[in-house]
């Protein structure tokens, strides 16, 4: 369940994030209303997001399968919901701030059935940020209320405002590229704090153009932009890649 997050990360989501100018009105932004995903089989899906201003409200795919639903608290996300066609929260994303608005807590619990039994599993990531810029990470796993036992660390860098590494204990180490244009999902409230959740990073301004993890090409896109130098079109022949991706605003 943890790739449900990194999935619509990788469809310009919450988790390919954004910055926003807060003195600009919502509706001089330009916001993703669409992504049409090809996958390499040929089979499609369309990805519907909802918006309240410049707050996302919801990411839905025509299936239905996937129902992703975010809380605020002010200008913060704080609570992305993953629900099943059935109204059943699946997992849960939870995030707490700092009093100056960084990232201090981020909590997954997944519902899960073990010979029909019901089991939630937790992991937490706590932040530290440092005086060099980067980010330490420890993790700790468990139960949905208490996520206890350490499990790996993490060290978050950045360039230019992007996460350019990820070297995590515990997870696959992360390298990025990124393009100069812009991130189809930038002026989405929110999400630049939570773009290097659960040991992966997302774009806040920029597009990915190639994820290396462990030394293997998870990533690797090519865009077609708009006049306005926004994402049309995108083609990931990398090894994770979900293919074709159509951007409409």
């Amino acid at each position: 369940m943890k790739k449900l997050l990194c999935l619509f990360g990788a469809l310009a989501l919450v988790l390919t994030s954004c910055s926003s100018d807060d003195s600009s009105s919502s509706s001089d932004l330009v916001l993703l209303k669409k992504t049409v995903i090809t996958n390499p089989d040929g089979d499609k899906a369309t990805i519907n997001y909802k918006y309240d201003g410049n707050k996302i409200v919801s990411v839905t795919d025509d299936t239905g399968f996937f129902n992703l639903h975010y809380t605020y608290t002010g200008d913060l996300i704080t609570k992305i919901d993953f629900k099943l066609p059935n109204g059943k929260s699946e997992q849960v994303n939870t995030f707490t701030y700092t009093n100056d608005g960084k990232l201090s807590n981020f909590v997954r619990v997944e519902y899960e059935s073990e010979d029909g039994e019901a089991v939630l599993r937790g992991y937490k990531e706590v932040y530290t940020y440092n005086t060099d810029g980067t980010i330490s990470v420890k993790g700790y796993s468990g139960d949905d209320v208490s996520q206890t036992i350490p499990s790996g660390t993490a060290t978050i860098k950045f360039v230019n405002g992007e996460v350019s590494e990820i070297i995590s204990t515990n997870s696959p180490n992360h390298k990025y590229t990124y393009d100069n244009k812009n991130n189809a999902t930038k002026n989405i409230l929110g999400m630049d704090k939570i773009a290097f959740v659960d040991g992966e990073g997302n774009g806040v301004k920029f597009n990915i153009l190639t994820d290396t993890a462990n030394g293997d090409l998870w990533s690797n896109s090519t865009f077609t932009y708009n006049d306005q130098g926004y994402p049309t079109k995108e083609v990931n022949t990398g090894s994770d890649s979900l293919g074709t991706t159509e951007y409409f605003y």
